[in-house]
């Protein structure tokens, strides 16, 4: 088989025959992912530039998380609409699509890789898609009387903008799940694996630092003024993170299955999922992410509500609280990640799991105004850093290189497949109480303690494949007798 040379970034090697190069690979230390090769300098210039694109992207995504459900909720919205549209919509597409993008990605060979150019083309849809839902009411009033009202003159503006909000978000989650997937899967890629527990710890602080800095400056004012800011961080964003992607490299890799192999669309989306689940320390992993993500991402939006209309925090204050909050997640990020590299993700992930649990009954008993819930904020923020940060450091660890992108992107798919029905039935479990939104400290308890079991079975798993310092991912049936020559993952 023949391979590419290696492409490098910023830093080459000398050919390795040189006496001279072996004397610098002596002195000097080199950094390797895949077939790229980085010196000090080369890594430090990779690093600032995958920052900032996670800088500009965190503060882009900001609006959504934030915005649609106080929105919706204006809007005169059900609680189980808003449940479906800033979760369940996600996880429709996500178990659509994904599937097939992700073994498209990893397959996918060009002069520019195999992540970047899916970030080129989706990256400006995303922002579209997203500035379109901030001028939503102008573009639905339009609409309506322009077209609508000779055609159907009984509907209502309300409903119209409802309608047209749906639209842009389903195609906002599509574009965001793309663009979401590919960045995560560029890291692996690009990032050598023995510094990237270090490395995710900074990636998380910096989106921290971004999440702070939008709900202390931007956050006050999404909804009075909701055209200004989605235009304006839309454009930021876009800027930002396309000057990223010019400038970071991806390698070389081992050529693609040949086209005359590959399966069809149904045939390689039975295949995706039966590989996913066919070895069961992933299997154990998609079960423990569905339900922690379940505890956390449906009870987001309700925590929101939970502060402005239960505990009757002005929207100043609450972005000010979520933003200490954000604070006290960019201080723990370092120290846990040094935890996660010198006793293992796995281990952290398991304490994590158990701080969620304590923080959200804690929430739940002692919350009473703006003083206790900040206090409680800064306190569950640790445990909340230790599964973020852990089962992201898992991820890339865990999986194996080959496949990265098709296991990685199954934790997505399996968890917006609970998402659906989970999103639903969290709007449905707030309409049964009533809108007492302090029971979704209860919701978000439950599923942590459920989750707890399946992980410590991955962990188990972990240990039998050879632990923190021999182990070696396991590949379905179909591809463990498949041996590639070439350069090393």
């Amino acid at each position: 088989m023949n391979i590419p040379p290696s492409k490098t970034f910023v830093a080459q090697l000398p050919p390795e025959s040189s006496a001279e190069s072996a004397k610098e690979r002596i002195s000097k230390k080199v950094y390797s992912a895949g077939t790229l090769q980085y010196t000090l300098r080369g890594l430090v210039v990779l690093f600032l530039w995958l920052l900032w694109g996670d800088f500009a992207f965190t503060f882009f995504e900001q609006i959504f998380g934030r915005f649609i459900p106080l929105y919706l909720k204006d809007l005169h919205a059900s609680n189980s609409l808003i449940g479906i549209m800033t979760g369940s919509f996600a996880g429709l597409v996500n178990i659509l699509f994904l599937p097939n993008i992700s073994q498209w990605s990893d397959n996918y060979r060009s002069r520019w890789g195999r992540r970047i150019p899916f970030l080129y083309v989706v990256t400006p849809l995303t922002v579209g898609a997203l500035v379109a839902v901030g001028f939503a009411p102008e573009i639905a009033t339009w609409f309506d009387i322009h077209i609508l009202f000779h055609l159907a003159p009984a509907v209502s503006i309300t409903t119209v903008i409802l309608t047209l909000l749906c639209t842009l978000v389903v195609s906002f989650h599509f574009f965001n799940m793309v663009l979401v997937n590919a960045y995560n899967w560029l890291l692996r890629d690009v990032v050598p694996l023995e510094l990237m527990a270090r490395f995710l710890s900074w990636f998380r602080i910096v989106g921290t630092v971004s999440s702070a800095l939008f709900l202390w400056f931007v956050f006050p004012h999404v909804i009075a003024h909701r055209k200004e800011v989605c235009l304006g961080v839309g454009v930021f964003y876009l800027i930002s993170f396309m000057l990223m992607c010019r400038h970071v490299k991806e390698g070389e890799y081992l050529p693609p299955p040949p086209v005359e192999d590959r399966p069809g669309i149904l045939k390689s989306f039975a295949i995706y999922f039966r590989e996913c689940l066919s070895i069961p320390i992933y299997r154990n992993f998609f079960i423990a992410f569905v339900l922690a993500t379940c505890a956390g991402s449906c009870a987001g939006p309700f925590t929101v509500l939970f502060n402005r209309d239960t505990l009757s925090i002005s929207m100043d204050n609450m972005g000010k609280v979520f933003a200490w909050g954000s604070a006290a997640s960019a201080v723990a990020y370092l120290p846990m990640g040094w935890l996660c590299d010198k006793y293992s993700a796995l281990r952290v992930v398991l304490l994590a799991l158990v701080g969620q649990i304590l923080g959200a009954i804690g929430t739940y008993y002692l919350v009473n105004d703006k003083t206790s819930f900040l206090i409680c904020t800064l306190i569950v923020a640790i445990p909340g850093v230790g599964w973020g940060l852990g089962s992201q450091a898992m991820t890339m660890k865990i999986f194996p290189e080959e496949k990265f992108g098709q296991f990685s992107s199954g934790l997505n798919v399996f968890g917006c497949g609970a998402l659906i029905l989970g999103n639903y039935l969290v709007g449905q479990f707030m309409d049964l109480v009533h809108s007492d939104y302090r029971m979704i400290y209860f919701w978000s308890a439950a599923l942590f303690a459920l989750s707890i079991f399946p992980m410590f079975l991955v962990y188990r798993g972990w240990k039998q494949h050879g632990g923190p310092h021999h182990y070696v991912a396991p590949l379905p049936k179909e591809h463990r007798d498949i041996i590639f020559v070439g350069p090393p993952a």
